[in-house]
C-alpha cells in the first residue's frame, strides 16, 4: 500500500525581513504575481504561500505554506528559496506531512543550531 501525500506544510525563517514593499519587488522582479494585502503578501504562482502579519507590531512576519503533496511544496519552497538566494536573505524552510514527520529541508546560509 503507498502511503500518499495528503498536506505538506512549510515552517520557515528568515535571518532578517525585508519591507512588505522590499519583499514584493523581490518576488515580482524574480517574475511572481503577488498579491499585497495590508498585512500580508501572497505568490499566486504557489499553490498557498503567504507571507502574513506584516505590518502589525506583534513581531516578525510569518509564513502561511502548505501543498498538496511533497513535490508540489518543494518546488513551491525552492523557487521561493531561489529569490531568497539571489538576493543573499539567510532562511531555513522545514516541511511536514500530516504525521509531522520532516520529508523536505531548503537553507541559504542558516546559521547552525548550537
Amino acid at each position: 500500500m503507498e502511503l500518499m501525500d495528503t498536506s505538506i506544510r512549510l515552517y520557515g525563517k528568515l535571518d532578517g525581513w525585508p519591507s512588505k514593499e522590499e519583499m514584493a519587488h523581490l518576488f515580482e522582479s524574480a517574475g511572481f504575481s503577488v498579491v499585497v494585502g495590508r498585512y500580508s503578501l501572497r505568490l499566486k504562482d504557489c499553490e498557498h504561500f503567504v507571507f502574513q502579519e506584516y505590518g502589525g507590531d506583534v513581531g516578525d512576519p510569518q509564513f502561511d505554506a502548505d501543498a498538496s503533496s511533497l513535490e508540489r511544496m518543494l518546488n513551491d519552497a525552492g523557487r521561493v528559496s531561489s529569490v531568497f538566494v539571489a538576493a543573499d536573505i539567510r532562511h531555513r524552510f522545514e516541511m511536514y506531512n500530516d504525521l509531522d514527520q520532516l520529508v523536505g529541508y531548503l537553507h541559504h546560509r542558516w546559521p547552525e543550531e548550537s
